[in-house]
């Protein structure tokens, strides 16, 4: 049996060898993590582990359903195309006269509605914020009684879609269609919903575009009460 040399005895000591732990002590970083940090992909992780990290504290913070309404009141309108639309009136000037009909066939004009504040809101039967504050207007409405007109206004709309639209949702308040879009023009519609607070002098006194709170509601219809 042939007998290894010294030298096949050292490859063996060597490959037996086990190889040594990292020294943690020295608090040196690893080669491996300094290559990735400084790389654009290790860059990249890390910005979106951050964001991640950002995102979960934000929704402990703000809860899904508080974040839904806070969308719902700030995003959420409608563009829509008014032609020959005008400047908006602001708070402090006179609300835009009009005369119409409403869905059930009465006449209805700004000026009739003297006496008392006039809240007007643009909309239409397609717009998902229009739809989701619907509920809100019909409980004001309710719990206000007379103390302040509704009329609600549908931007471009037919008389068939505007009825057919009340009557699912149970509206009772005046509605008007303003398919020739002159009273959305005189008011600078370009978005629904729109709301106007008028005083019972015919004065605006608020105007907001997108959905309003139950609260913000109530405010503003004090506010035109208290003009």
């Amino acid at each position: 049996m042939p007998t290894p040399d010294d030298d096949e005895v050292a490859e063996f000591l060597e490959a037996d060898e086990p190889t040594p732990k990292p020294d943690r002590s020295s608090g040196k970083e690893p080669a491996w993590r300094a290559k990735l940090r400084s790389s654009n992909f290790g860059q990249a992780a890390v910005v979106l582990v951050t964001a991640f990290a950002i995102a979960v504290a934000a929704w402990w913070v703000v809860k899904p359903e508080e974040q839904d309404r806070v969308r719902a009141e700030t995003e959420a309108v409608s563009q829509v195309e008014v032609a020959g639309v005008q400047q908006p009136p602001a708070a402090g000037d006179s609300a835009p006269g009009f005369t119409a009909t409403d869905i059930d066939g009465t006449p209805i004009s700004l000026e009739g509605l003297r006496g008392k504040p006039v809240w007007l809101v643009f909309m239409a039967t397609w717009c998902t914020g229009c739809r989701t504050e619907i509920p809100d207007i019909q409980g004001i409405v309710a719990s206000r009684g007379d103390a302040v007109r509704v009329v609600v206004i549908y931007v471009d709309e037919n008389r068939n879609t505007v009825s057919d639209y009340s009557k699912r949702v149970g509206n009772d308040f005046p509605e008007v269609v303003d398919q020739d879009q002159q009273i959305s023009a005189a008011y600078g519609i370009m978005g629904v919903p729109t709301h106007y607070f008028i005083d019972a002098g015919g004065v605006v006194r608020q105007r907001h575009v997108g959905v309003l709170s139950p609260d913000a509601m109530t405010q503003a219809i004090q506010n035109a009460m208290s003009s």
